[in-house]
């Protein structure tokens, strides 16, 4: 149920797109809004089922503590490098940059949360990586490097967000034995909306925009995250890293659904190097039980 709950959560993440281009506002304010509509419902859940109360009560250690402070900031730098390398290079360069996360996780893990690095791991990042390169069509994600500043610093900031994302994973997974998903859900949401609650003050928000903002709250700063960090519990980070892959499948075809965009070859075949990536992932796992 792991692998299930991370690859619905990430295909909800996958329609994001579609959101952020109906919102006319700046992207601190997108994700401000979105994180305050999730805290408050998440505040509620909590309260009413009495976790929130059970959470309180925790002896948690220090460490684990801290990792609950550190996931909002890492969730943070993620999303806005992420929303700035769309805004400032092509989103070839931006999605190819970011998914750098799996290559950065596979670096850390060993050393952070103490997981060896199987063989098939590495060969499903390979698939992975060959099936995303053939999605977006790139001969060379690089070539643009010497194209200006503004394009050169989109690129960057993709990789970034890779590594913020990596980041997120692996604090994510420390914690996520220790406290509810829904409780750490809770204190990124409402550490997110504090932090960027000064950014806001001077922006006016359109009338057209709250209905998505309440979708973007309730299903993919809400739902998805619950289902993310359940789906820690018994997946590895390296393999969450992986199935992450399945996003950029799930935005094809919402692109084709809603925006009548239909993929050529070379996005097919990379979507069924993906999938079968995902498959090998989940196939060994449960052959080691």
């Amino acid at each position: 149920m792991g692998y299930l709950k991370i690859i619905v959560a990430i295909l909800i993440w996958s329609s994001l797109g579609i959101f952020i281009r109906k919102i006319e506002l700046p992207n601190e304010c997108i994700i401000f809004y979105s994180a305050l509509i999730a805290g408050v419902i998440q505040l509620i859940s909590l309260l009413v089922s009495g976790l929130l109360k059970e959470e309180r009560q925790k002896n948690a250690d220090p460490r684990s503590a801290f990792f609950l402070v550190l996931s909002p900031l890492c969730f943070i730098a993620n999303t806005m490098l992420f929303y700035f390398a769309f805004r400032n290079t092509t989103i070839a360069n931006a999605v190819l940059t970011h998914y750098t996360a799996p290559i950065f996780v596979a670096i850390m893990a060993p050393l952070l949360l103490k997981e060896k690095i199987k063989g098939t791991t590495w060969l499903a990042i390979t698939f992975s990586s060959l099936g995303l390169w053939f999605i977006l069509g790139s001969d060379n994600p690089f070539s643009s490097m010497t194209e200006g500043s503004r394009e050169s610093l989109g690129i960057i900031a993709g990789a970034m967000s890779g590594l913020g994302y990596a980041f997120l994973i692996l604090t994510v997974k420390r914690i996520a034995s220790v406290y509810s998903s829904l409780f750490i859900i809770f204190i990124q949401n409402s550490i997110t909306t504090l932090i960027l609650l000064p950014f806001i003050f001077d922006v006016t928000m359109p009338s057209q925009a709250l209905p998505y903002l309440l979708i973007m709250g309730i299903f993919h700063s809400t739902i998805a995250p619950v289902l993310y960090v359940q789906g820690f519990r018994s997946v590895k980070a390296n393999e969450a890293a992986v199935l992450g892959y399945f996003e950029p499948v799930g935005a094809i075809i919402l692109a084709f659904i809603f925006l009548h965009e239909v993929p050529g070859i070379e996005a097919l075949l990379g979507g069924a190097l993906i999938l079968y990536s995902g498959y090998m992932i989940i196939k060994k796992r449960l052959e080691n039980g």
